[in-house]
């Protein structure tokens, strides 16, 4: 049975009664201190009332449904985790939720030592993530056109992706593994990598784990034929600022490149007036 050292207090929210009470007494069990809702009105005035550590959501109910009850904890307390619970999983519902702010996003039914776990986790990444958050100053290119890296083992689609970008005027490189992607970023940084998951050898997401770990800074854009679940929060979980299929919607693709490039480059001036700022109250003239 897994417990967790300190009492975390935790509110889950289902319209499911039985659920909602089994589950209670179950984590009450391993440690958590645990309020319950029975609808979204109720969760919302209880996250007003009271400070939580998490909660667990889920995502089909009467009156307000778990995706929108999510927005507006995410409004009003972003850094607080919410878990997503659901009956019917998507690839597409799984990213897009994870990208939004959701800690976790599981199926239904789900064992109670996983749940326990997947909740603390929650709970810890989100404290590690706000420490590490304040010294994150992120190297960002701002000046020349885009710069994008294509890691695909399929020479003919690399190929065709890479006049499409060229096209577009995009400044692009190509490797055919992850090893080879990852000696061409430690000499020269790109802006986006647009990187296939399934790869013999080195697979898209331990390339994508070796990105975000040695070169946070460039934005990921994962492609698979064979989309799942599991492989979506995964990405999530590593980095991933977007997880498309493949063949990929040319524009759409082209659209989230530029997209991250603008939110680069608006993060790099946001940084940058900070700095300037900080200066000035240092030696106020």
């Amino acid at each position: 049975m897994e417990t967790i050292d300190k009492k975390c207090r935790l509110l889950i929210v289902d319209d499911e009664e039985e659920f909602l009470i089994s589950s209670s007494q179950a984590l009450g069990r391993r440690g958590f201190l645990v309020d319950i809702a029975l609808n979204g009105v109720t969760a919302l005035e209880k996250i007003e009332e009271n400070a939580y550590d998490a909660v667990v959501l889920d995502v089909k109910m009467p009156d307000i449904d778990g995706v929108e009850v999510f927005h507006q904890i995410h409004k009003s307390y972003p850094e607080l985790p919410v878990l997503i619970l659901t009956g019917h999983s998507s690839v597409d519902d799984a990213f897009q939720t994870s990208k939004e702010g959701i800690a976790d996003y599981l199926s239904k039914p789900i064992e109670i030592d996983d749940l326990a776990k997947r909740i603390s986790q929650a709970i810890y990444s989100t404290k590690t993530k706000k420490i590490c958050d304040e010294d994150k100053f992120p190297l960002i290119a701002t000046d020349g056109p885009i710069r994008v890296m294509i890691v695909d083992d399929e020479i003919e689609f690399l190929d065709s992706l890479k006049d499409v970008f060229q096209r577009r005027k995009f400044e692009v490189t190509t490797a055919v593994n992850g090893e080879n992607a990852l000696e061409s970023l430690r000499k020269e940084l790109v802006d986006v990598v647009v990187l296939d998951v399934k790869m013999p050898g080195m697979d898209g997401l331990e390339v994508l784990r070796h990105m975000k770990k040695n070169f946070p800074s460039v934005d990921v854009i994962l492609l698979s034929g064979h989309p799942s679940v599991d492989a979506a929060l995964e990405g999530v979980r590593l980095g991933a600022s977007e997880y498309l299929n493949k063949p990929p919607d040319v524009d759409e693709l082209i659209n989230a490149i530029r997209k991250l490039y603008n939110d680069q480059k608006r993060a790099y001036v946001q940084n940058q007036q900070r700095l300037i700022d900080e200066i000035r109250k240092r030696y106020p003239e």
